[in-house]
């Protein structure tokens, strides 16, 4: 990332701004998508590969479907053998044990969700094709950190360092507001920090952050669903 005159970015005279939060490209959650995430055209297609500019970054494969089912079985074997220990011991069954404190409970959109996870929706031509590779937190370094920024005019994505003692920051990319069709926040994700933005060409984008609900409030009253 080329470092600009160092400066902590404003918007201009005449704009307001209306929030903003540290955002990345999201992470599956469910088992076969746990870790990995992906850029997808409309027939469901690997771009990242044609991405102008972008960095080469980690190429994903689903988890193998056997995956949670061996792990149940060791999770039952686990337990039979724990409940025997317990009966020849005469102790008390014992309070908790392995659990589900991680389950994510119902997908709303298991094909993109479950079953892959695309974090990047986009035809040739359209706006989420433009968006920074900087947003992958595979791609930036550990240093860099990436904001989402609301005004009453545009949706921006900025770029700047984790070391509040240097605050640069630069925009990467931006959009007018009018360009963007619906946010939905996705319950079915870690904690669930994702949300999607779609555009009026179709193109959609899916993001989390730690610090995102005032930002997704702001531009789900910005732009309602539907």
């Amino acid at each position: 990332m080329t470092v600009p005159q160092r400066h902590a970015w404003k918007p201009p005279a005449g704009e307001e701004l209306a929030a903003r939060a540290p955002v990345s490209f999201a992470t599956g959650a469910a088992d076969r998508v746990k870790g990995r995430r992906w850029f997808r055209d409309p027939e469901r297609q690997d771009i990242q590969g044609e991405l102008p500019g972008w960095p080469t970054g980690p190429t994903y494969r689903p988890r193998s479907r056997f995956g949670p089912i061996a792990r149940a079985v060791l999770t039952a074997a686990f337990l039979i053998g724990l409940f025997a220990l317990v009966v020849a011991s005469g102790s008390n069954t014992p309070s908790g044990g392995p659990g589900g404190s991680d389950s994510l409970g119902g997908s709303e959109d298991p094909e993109n969700e479950e079953q892959d996870f695309p974090v990047l929706w986009a035809a040739p031509g359209t706006i989420a094709r433009t968006l920074p590779w900087e947003l992958d937190p595979a791609r930036r370094p550990d240093t860099d950190v990436t904001h989402l920024v609301l005004t009453d005019r545009r949706l921006l994505v900025l770029g700047g360092l984790k070391d509040p003692r240097d605050p640069w920051e630069e925009v990467l990319w931006e959009t007018d507001l009018s360009t963007v069709a619906t946010v939905e926040r996705r319950p079915f994700s870690i904690a669930g920090r994702d949300f999607r933005i779609t555009f009026t060409d179709g193109s959609w984008c899916r993001l989390t952050s730690l610090e995102g609900e005032p930002l997704v409030g702001h531009l789900t009253a910005a732009r309602p669903p539907g």
